[in-house]
């Protein structure tokens, strides 16, 4: 399957921002990072992109704890975009969580591919892409 070139990373806080910029950046330089402060900004982004498979990211890094619109409300609002974008946007989730329900829920959203625990380390992402 030929690889996209865009990765995406949904996420208020500057420093997970920069950590997981920067594995991704480290470990697969030939990808864009877009990187979207919130999640509406990211859905806006979707949105915006719907009929453009070129600017569509092939993982989407979400973290699950935002301000306004959080992680669960962007898979709500995600769910509602043709199977086809669906399809084409792997959701991997990024918490600091410890919340079993939370947890609990992740794991169960057929449009999480994986769930991981915050900061992102190369060890853990590289396997899974």
């Amino acid at each position: 399957m030929e690889q996209k070139n865009k990765m995406m990373i949904v996420d208020d806080n500057p420093i997970d921002q920069m950590i997981s910029a920067h594995v991704l950046k480290t470990n697969f330089a030939n990808r864009e990072v877009l990187i979207m402060e919130s999640a509406y900004s990211a859905l806006d982004y979707l949105e915006a992109n719907k009929n453009n498979p070129e600017a569509m990211p092939s993982i989407i890094l979400l973290d699950l704890d935002m301000p306004g619109m959080n992680g669960f409300g962007f898979l709500e609002q995600f769910n509602k975009f043709t199977e086809v974008i669906k399809n084409t946007c792997r959701i991997i989730v990024l918490t600091g969580s410890d919340v079993p329900s939370d947890i609990e829920l992740m794991e169960a959203d057929p449009l999480v591919s994986l769930l991981l625990t915050k900061p992102l380390r190369k060890s853990e992402l590289i396997p899974v892409i």
